[in-house]
């Protein structure tokens, strides 16, 4: 009895404190909601002043910190966008390629001819006082119909020495005698006439292709020599080299050998590129400098002679020489970080290419020569391309090899 007597109190007890606890949680969720509604309008106003701080702290932050040097900024800048700027240059072949495509589609050729290419007679006269270019020309063409003759200016040091007179074949007396009526006597030993036959221009011009291309062929060879890895390959490419430059040179010109020995260059392409990578696209750059610096003489009208085909093997040269100074950094030295390795290749690179580009100025301003002119104007844009294509296409070519390799 006394022990169902203690369970009914409590019994009693428990029900009574049940309600007790909930009105104690109750009342503490409300406290808790007040609380909570009370200060957002005071949050909200904190919040603006606390932004307002941090970013005071920020600015001073940044502006505490000591600012890099220019060059490390540079070194920086493209280190963070090299391969943006490689899909700038590889823009550039691509439009190059088109102009010259139009070029050829308007023309016939994929380049502007001079009299020494074409054929032809060339009259230079070294007249002091100044001249209308324009006048003598439409002037002229009045007086030698269907002759094709342009006229233009001969300058040194930015003042006008003379004119240039190209021609199809023209009578270059009966031409000095009209001219004498228009701008006064002109003494023989003022005046210069070349002449240059048709064929002759043409058949100099296949040769001096063809010289290019062999070029190509051993450029490629000597590079794949270097960095190849394969000695089997190596001797296959050696052999191939020569059978296709003994194709394009030995014996009579037959179109079958032509065609052979290009196949074989094709060849050769693939073989660097399964092969060797670096070597393949150190042939496509100096490839693409090759086309950007002709697309450019396309683009400005000026007319190349057998001179100025001369000066597209020293851009071959040029080229090549500044591919592999920064291939050999980037690919032969194992140790070292990239960057690092790329700014000191570039440090001795540029410095080279630079005073190349300052020694052609001087020669470009000062000489009184045309076909001097000519070459040195090909090789200043060939010098300006090559920056373009070694420091940035290359380079980006090798560091995205050298990281997927190291990967």
């Amino acid at each position: 009895m006394g022990d169902e007597g203690y369970n009914k109190d409590s019994e009693e007890n428990l029900v009574d404190a049940e309600p007790i606890e909930e009105t104690i949680s109750e009342q503490e969720e409300k406290q808790d909601e007040v609380t909570e509604v009370q200060p957002i309008k005071e949050v909200h106003k904190e919040q603006p002043k606390k932004q307002e701080e941090k970013h005071k702290e920020h600015k001073q932050a940044v502006l505490a910190q000591p600012k890099k040097p220019f060059k490390q900024r540079i070194i920086d800048f493209y280190d963070a966008k090299y391969k943006p700027m490689m899909y700038v240059t590889l823009a550039l072949m691509i439009i190059s390629m088109v102009l010259i495509g139009l070029q050829i589609y308007n023309t016939g050729e994929f380049i502007n001819k001079d009299i020494s290419l074409t054929g032809g007679t060339t009259v230079t006269i070294l007249k002091n006082h100044v001249v209308n270019i324009d006048d003598i020309e439409e002037y002229l063409n009045q007086q030698f119909p269907e002759k094709g003759l342009s006229v233009r200016k001969l300058t040194q040091l930015g003042s006008d020495v003379g004119i240039i007179i190209d021609g199809n074949n023209f009578d270059a007396a009966a031409l000095i005698k009209s001219l004498e009526s228009k701008i006064g006597a002109i003494p023989e030993e003022d005046y210069t006439v070349n002449m240059m036959g048709s064929s002759l221009g043409a058949s100099f011009f296949r040769e001096t292709l063809k010289a290019i291309y062999v070029s190509f062929l051993f450029m490629g060879l000597v590079v794949f020599l270097y960095f190849g890895e394969s000695w089997k390959m190596k001797a296959l490419s050696t052999t191939l080299t020569i059978i296709a430059a003994l194709m394009i040179f030995a014996g009579n010109t037959h179109i079958i050998k032509d065609i052979a020995a290009y196949i074989i260059g094709a060849a050769l392409l693939v073989i660097y590129f399964r092969t060797s990578l670096p070597s393949f696209m150190m042939i496509v750059n100096v490839f693409a400098d090759l086309i950007f610096t002709l697309a450019v003489v396309n683009l400005i009208g000026m007319k190349v002679s057998t001179a100025g085909i001369a000066s597209f093997l020293m851009i071959i040269g040029y080229c090549v020489e500044s591919n592999i100074l920064i291939t050999t950094k980037l690919i032969k030295k194992k140790d070292g970080i990239i960057i690092d390795k790329i700014v000191g290749a570039f440090k001795t690179g540029f410095v080279m290419t630079l005073t190349a580009i300052a020694a052609v100025t001087i020669a470009l301003v000062m000489t009184q020569s045309s076909v001097i002119r000519e070459i040195m104007a090909i090789l200043l844009i060939g010098l300006f391309a090559d920056l373009l294509y070694t420091w940035i296409q290359n380079v980006a070519f090798l560091r995205i090899y050298l990281e997927r390799n190291r990967a």
